[in-house]
């Protein structure tokens, strides 16, 4: 389920917000005129002079002779020097002023869906955009521009140059034909950019998407393009391949040259000098379509504790640092699950061969052996390069049904024993401080390559085996590398932010729960977990909880995970699809083999930025192809009825989610056209002037589907009655 948390308002001197029109924009752009036609530094006299020379017009004394106190020019050159020193682009020293380079910035510019766009260089700085001053630049595309304008302390630029593009393909619309060119319109793109490309056959039809590669050429301001493929919006084909344009996912891997030295004789060596595993009875747990096995486990249970076996890939073997696997696997950062298509980190040589623990084979490992008392008290932790042969793979549902069949084979008592002590685990960490949310992921149900339905993934019993001893190696590592002094990457989660906690209360009163002020923040949060289980609201309680919470990160610095109640957290358990998982492997090795750190902290921190960053893009790209494939399974549905839960609330309107399937809709102001309805975002609520009907997040509403836009990626609905 996707809920939307209210929208705020954007501040008014924001860059994207545009500039207010009473700030003398002509007099702000003499000024900024003037400073550029200084090469060093200059006085505020200097440019009152320049400026009134420009503007052709001189102050007055009240005798009518020429005055040099500037008259109504100077309120301006103050203003405008003082917000241009503000920004960073000035230097002042005394009364003398100096241009930085910010008069001439390159930096990456993002365009939003208005068409205006913002600047960020490397300097952090930070300068608007208007739309008409864009050119020819695309979001994402590195530019140089000129310092244009200041207002309401804001600094404006206008595009002079783009001096890469920040990506070579598009989709884009073929909008019409002129001549013997094809007029395109960007898809996926903000500032609706138009491309030109030649025509040629196969000749696309008008409404048809296309991949485009720019040529570099412009030719009357528009971009010229060549298209590679032509296809219908109605083609579900291509859904994922248009995700993977709209995010620059890079799919296929090249050709590795370091991929030939895997041979026999290779992993002949590496087995030697490793902890032989092999006569443990090891499994697998993993969905039914998993190839990539980067985690195995094993079990021990006795009168007197439990010694739990995590054997993860020894991934860092074979991906050496600074070689060509390393770098791409870094330029990367993830994996990319997008339905039923994988896009790999590492080549499938890597991921879904000799890395994956697969059944019957001898795989390298990482083995971290952790000993625990009876309550699940940890007692001892130890860390081993590691020789394992998985017994059996297993996938959730059928270590489900052997957990609950009662059946008294080897493979049912080790799982039942084994779900027992991660219950107890569990039950001890929600004592100390977790959260435990109740929410679900979306699964795609397909029928060969094409997509039948959208359900709430089921949970079970064997999601928490894995996930609790993964927990508990995760923390284990972190551990030990941080009471070594080794830096590494941690997984970091920061406690809630006073004003998040501020509008989660205020969220929560309108649903008459008010967050117990307790010491524990954790803990009062879980109430409120617990006491909406089985409500309507129940999952969109949930989700706001889980967007008031702060982001988790991979920084240098142990931090802790205030979500898991951990003061020790890190990634270490799934190398093949996440690059920081990769470098605490190093790490680890070095603290097995008692050597000094592969890595300094300084070093580590782009690491850890690059691969939060990358997280997000993998994020964004799942949640675009959820959208779009919910526009295909509801576009046969227009007129249709639903129950569904109001999951979010905007200035444009609600947000509502179907009862039936996680599939996530707007209900447009603009449709409820019984009555004038105003939007309080402070109480979560769109409220009719006129007749008081309310529409409050967490209630239940009938809509029925009146709209379909497969290219935008939007549904709307419309109220129809209240829900019984």
């Amino acid at each position: 389920m996707r809920a939307h948390p209210p929208v705020p308002e954007k501040p008014r001197n924001s860059p994207q917000s545009g500039p207010r029109h009473n700030s003398m924009p002509e007099s702000s752009k003499r000024i900024i005129e003037a400073i550029r036609a200084f090469k060093g530094p200059f006085t505020h006299a200097d440019i009152l002079a320049q400026t009134r020379a420009r503007s052709g017009a001189q102050a007055r004394s009240r005798h009518g002779k020429p005055s040099n106190k500037g008259g109504r020019e100077r309120p301006i050159v103050d203003e405008t020097l003082r917000g241009l020193t503000a920004a960073g682009l000035l230097l002042k020293r005394g009364r003398s002023y100096t241009r930085t380079d910010g008069f001439s910035p390159e930096g990456v510019i993002t365009i939003d869906r208005r068409g205006a766009g913002t600047i960020k260089t490397d300097d952090g700085l930070t300068l608007g955009v208007l739309k008409e001053n864009i050119g020819n630049a695309h979001s994402g595309d590195l530019v140089k521009a000129e310092l244009d304008d200041i207002r309401n302390e804001v600094c404006y630029a206008r595009v002079t140059e783009v001096r890469r593009r920040g990506k070579e393909r598009y989709m884009a619309r073929v909008e019409t034909k002129l001549g013997d060119r094809i007029l395109l319109r960007l898809v996926d793109m903000p500032g609706g950019v138009t491309l030109r490309a030649r025509r040629s056959p196969p000749e696309p039809l008008k409404g048809d998407l296309c991949i485009v590669r720019l040529t570099g050429r412009t030719v009357s301001g528009m971009a010229e393009c060549s298209v590679e493929r032509s296809f219908s919006p109605d083609d579900e084909e291509y859904d994922v391949q248009r995700i993977l344009i709209k995010h620059s996912i890079p799919d296929r891997h090249p050709h590795y040259e370091e991929l030939d030295a895997f041979d026999k004789k290779f992993l002949f060596r590496e087995k030697k000098g490793r902890r032989d595993y092999r006569k443990l009875y090891t499994v697998t747990i993993d969905g039914d379509n998993a190839k990539d096995f980067d985690d195995a486990i094993s079990f021990e249970s006795g009168h007197n504790g439990h010694r739990l076996y995590i054997h993860i890939a020894d991934v860092s073997t074979f991906v050496k640092p600074g070689g060509e696997l390393d770098m791409e696997a870094a330029r990367r950062g993830t994996s990319f699950y997008l339905g039923n298509h994988v896009v790999p980190m590492l080549p499938e040589p890597l991921s879904n061969e000799l890395c994956s623990l697969k059944e019957r084979v001898d795989r390298l490992s990482l083995t971290a052996e952790l000993v625990f008392d009876k309550s699940g008290k940890p007692i001892s932790q130890s860390f081993h390069r590691g020789l394992i042969k998985v017994d059996r793979r297993l996938t959730y549902s059928s270590a489900h049904r052997m957990i609950e069949g009662g059946k008294r084979g080897k493979t049912d008592r080790l799982l039942l024993s084994m779900y027992e002590f991660a219950m107890i685990l569990k039950q001890r960490r929600m004592r100390q401080g977790r959260l435990d949310l109740n929410l679900t992921d979306s699964e795609f149900i397909y029928e060969g390559n094409t997509l039948v339905d959208l359900i709430a993934a089921r949970r079970f019993k064997s999601h928490t085996i894995i996930e609790e001893f993964m927990l508990s190696a995760n923390e284990a590592v972190s551990k030990a590398l941080r009471e070594n002094g080794i830096p590494t990457l941690y997984r970091i989660h920061e406690t809630i932010s006073q004003e998040k906690l501020t509008a989660l209360k205020k969220f929560l009163q309108t649903l008459s729960m008010p967050l117990r002020s307790v010491g524990n923040i954790g803990a009062a949060l879980q109430e409120v977990i617990e006491s909406v289980k089985g409500r309507d609201d129940e999952v969109v309680v949930n989700y706001i909880i889980l967007k008031s919470l702060m982001q988790a990160y991979y920084g240098t610095e142990p931090l802790g995970h205030f979500g898991l109640g951990f003061k020790d957290y890190t990634h270490f358990t799934s190398p093949i699809r996440r690059y920081p998982d990769l470098v605490v492997h190093r790490c680890l090795k070095t603290l097995i083999e008692r050597k000094s750190p592969p890595y300094s902290v300084e070093a580590l921190r782009p690491v850890g930025e690059r691969s939060s960053e990358m997280e997000r893009i993998a994020q964004n790209a799942e949640r675009d192809l959820h959208r779009l494939k919910s526009c295909r399974l509801m576009r046969e549905r227009i007129g249709e009825v639903f129950d569904a839960v109001i999951s979010g609330i905007s200035r444009y309107g609600f947000f509502v989610t179907l009862m039936e399937r996680p599939i996530e809709g707007m209900v447009p102001l603009r449709t409820l056209t019984n009555d004038y309805y105003l939007v309080n975002e402070d109480e979560f609520t769109v409220v009719g002037r006129r007749l008081g009907r309310r529409f409050r997040l967490g209630d239940r509403v009938r809509v029925r589907l009146i709209g379909v836009e497969i290219e935008t990626m939007r549904i709307d609905f419309e109220v129809a009655t209240a829900a019984s």
